[in-house]
């Protein structure tokens, strides 16, 4: 274990997107050095085993890796517990990860960007992971190619099994922290006016989520997230077929052409206000309140078209 290195890759129903998603991912050279593992879903119903066995077909003929390993779920586990068993697997039994989910298009230095930062921040417990996604933001006299942040971020990142073992996902476990730990409602949504909804949501079980689990465990531990300055990966998830994505793409940001394979880091005490503010602001409470009723037109005008 000592030193391993695997892609994980999450996906269910959605094999044009996964072609899509594992056609970029092969255009990192790393990748035929590399064993990539793939946790797929099983179908809700019988109508769903078409799309599935369409997903595994070409999974089981993948090739351009070390090696394929396949964990396909004989029913339905859903976005969160197919994730927080595919996580604790991965953490049990390798040191180090990358992730990268079906609907997520990443650039040529995807995989060199998370293996160097990866290697960086190891030694620096305050750091709980990497992400290769990063809102627009203007650099300025910034000169690193890395940005410590505070919010978990889950459009492609990378992380320690070390980091991994007091993640909370117990949804009743969640539900004591929230009521009793003093000031975890502010210290959760300093991160973005999102976030105790969402936690809330997955409590009550009207989502079936992973990634708040990751935020209450970075907010709660005062933990840090490293961004980079200019993204290396894409979302293509806004449409019906996603199931906790939808509506209005506010992911759109400049890509990477993958040509630079050089990256300064900061190091993790290297605070920039300004660019945590950039990071933060599509979470603002305004922004939300405007994103929200942008969705609501969607749906509405999209019900009126379905009814005509």
């Amino acid at each position: 274990m000592e030193n391993s290195l695997i892609i994980g890759v999450f996906c269910y129903n959605r094999v044009s997107k996964l072609k899509r998603c594992i056609e970029a991912l092969l255009k990192n050279p790393e990748c035929a050095n590399l064993d990539i593992i793939f946790f797929s879903d099983g179908a809700k119903d019988a109508s769903g085993q078409k799309s599935i066995k369409e997903v595994r077909d070409y999974i089981d003929q993948l090739k351009g890796f070390k090696s394929v390993i396949k964990h396909y779920r004989e029913y339905n586990y859903s976005t969160g517990p197919n994730f927080r068993t595919g996580l604790t697997f991965l953490s049990e039994n390798y040191e180090r990860f990358i992730i990268v989910e079906d609907d997520l298009i990443v650039s040529p230095n995807y995989i060199k960007y998370l293996t160097d930062a990866l290697e960086f921040y190891k030694n620096d417990h305050t750091v709980f992971c990497v992400t290769a996604y990063v809102f627009p933001i203007k650099k300025g006299e910034y000169h690193y190619d890395s940005i410590v942040y505070k919010r978990f971020c889950s459009y492609g990142w990378g992380g320690w099994a070390n980091r991994f073992p007091d993640v909370i996902w117990d949804n009743q476990a969640l539900e004591i922290l929230m009521n009793t730990s003093p000031g975890f409602k502010k210290r959760l949504n300093a991160e973005g006016a999102d976030l105790i909804r969402m936690l809330r949501k997955q409590i009550s079980g009207k989502i079936s989520t992973w990634d708040i689990q990751m935020q209450t465990h970075v907010a709660e531990n005062r933990l840090k997230v490293i961004y980079p300055t200019l993204s290396k990966v894409s979302n293509i998830g806004f449409d019906e077929e996603s199931t906790n994505t939808s509506g209005v793409n506010y992911l759109i940001t400049p890509i990477d052409d993958g040509s630079n394979r050089d990256f300064k880091f900061c190091p993790p005490n290297i605070i920039s206000p300004k660019l945590q503010a950039q990071i933060k602001s599509p979470y603002d409470f305004s922004t939300l309140v405007i994103r929200k009723l942008k969705n609501d037109f969607l749906k509405f005008t999209n019900n009126i078209r379905k009814a005509d």
